[in-house]
């Protein structure tokens, strides 16, 4: 009697950007302790965005021991964009997975997001699918944020209710052909690559995203409307590299 062939197990790799964290490191890294210690087939990369006060030391000490995570640290601050898209590439899981580093979002989401992409080639978590804490997004920030998905919508012809939300997951097919095209490294980082997604014609699902109880938003609000500034640039750079033919799509 012939044997079975034992399907393989998938693996995912999970990335965490963070940047100045020292004081957060030791709760994340006992966060993820926990996680892993339940979950062998995932990996967690953190990658330190060229932080100066010693983040990529702090976390090193908090996961030393541990064979499924690793820390990356960049030489120079890049952005978030670019902390992720380097800290995904160098993996070589089925799925590739980031999610805020400060764990604004809990790692409850990460088995729904893997059963996403089963179907799916690119999945991400959506703020609007899911009851959040108690008093939400401060107002500005709100606003700033939904005026910041709208516009991304209209620019770029896609229609996700968020597209900001910091938790997202590719399957390494689909990861390797947005990542080897992206060009942004900060904050639209997100719509480029769902711009992408769609002109490629690849399959995008969603899953409900909630915002952890005790997460703080330490963003300033000046920053945000800053950043929501530059995004209408970085928007109109998408649209010209495509019309220009830098990206390719094939």
């Amino acid at each position: 009697m012939a044997r079975r062939k034992k399907t393989k197990a998938s693996s995912a790799l999970l990335v965490l950007p963070v940047h100045n964290e020292v004081s957060e490191a030791p709760r994340i890294s006992k966060a993820i302790r926990a996680f892993l210690g339940k979950n062998r087939g995932i990996s967690i990369r953190v990658v330190d965005d060229g932080s100066m006060d010693g983040t990529a030391e702090a976390f090193r000490s908090g996961l030393r021991g541990l064979k499924n995570a690793s820390v990356m640290a960049l030489p120079e601050n890049g952005g978030k964009g670019r902390a992720v898209r380097l800290g995904l590439t160098a993996g070589r899981q089925d799925y590739w997975l980031f999610m805020d580093g400060d764990l604004a979002y809990g790692f409850d989401h990460v088995e729904p997001m893997i059963k996403a992409l089963r179907d799916h080639d690119v999945v991400i978590g959506s703020r609007s699918m899911a009851a959040q804490p108690d008093g939400g997004l401060p107002a500005r920030r709100a606003f700033l944020g939904w005026g910041f998905n709208r516009l991304a919508c209209a620019w770029l012809g896609f229609d996700y209710p968020d597209t900001q939300a910091g938790l997202k997951g590719f399957r390494r097919p689909a990861g390797q052909k947005l990542f080897s095209r992206q060009r942004l490294d900060d904050f639209a980082f997100d719509a480029e690559l769902l711009y992408l997604a769609r002109k490629m014609g690849l399959r995008v699902g969603q899953i409900p995203a909630q915002v952890s109880g005790v997460h703080s938003y330490k963003t300033s609000q000046v920053k945000l409307a800053f950043d929501t500034a530059r995004c209408l640039l970085d928007f109109l750079r998408i649209r010209f590299w495509s019309w220009t033919g830098q990206y390719r799509y094939s």
